[in-house]
């Protein structure tokens, strides 16, 4: 009788060698992402709708590093009439609650809480223009190109026309 070692027990089967493959996939996508983080640092947040709605992220991904903490600093500078106006807003809201709420009903009240609401939000759209020509009043003409081509295939849904 010949002695068979157990299945499994030596060698190569099929399993082992795909346990192999993922662990040396898994081993290259995660040293990867981590080169990437040492060499390009942290992926930062860009300016979002409450900063600059018309510029799309991928404006700012195809910029360098330099250039793009330069035009993200500019945005960044209206960040805190942002927030008090976002802050604004909330009291606002609540304010209409209480005017809605309240007993006896008060029409006029509502009417202000709903004018005083709706002159935040002016406001707020009135830095959120001011920040974009702050911003695009810095582009070279390049960027001023670019950034309208990728402007119009966002609105176009990613069609080229």
């Amino acid at each position: 009788m010949s002695e068979e070692a157990p299945r499994g027990a030596g060698g190569w089967n099929g399993w082992k060698i795909l346990l192999v493959i993922s662990l040396a996939l898994n081993l290259l996508f995660g040293g990867a992402a981590v080169a990437r983080f040492f060499v390009h640092g942290p992926m930062e947040r860009m300016a979002g709708a409450s900063y600059l709605q018309l510029v799309p992220r991928k404006f700012f991904a195809e910029l360098d590093r330099q250039r793009r903490d330069e035009l993200v600093g500019v945005l960044k500078t209206y960040r805190d009439r942002f927030r008090d106006g976002q802050q604004n807003s909330r009291k606002l809201a609540e304010a209409l609650a209480d005017a809605l709420a309240a007993a006896p009903y008060d029409e006029v009240r509502v009417r202000k809480a709903i004018d005083d609401f709706g002159s935040n939000g002016a406001g707020l759209i009135a830095v959120g223009s001011e920040a974009a020509l702050d911003f695009i009043q810095r582009l070279s003409p390049e960027e001023r190109t670019r950034l309208a081509q990728l402007i119009r295939e966002r609105a176009g849904g990613g069609r080229r026309k």
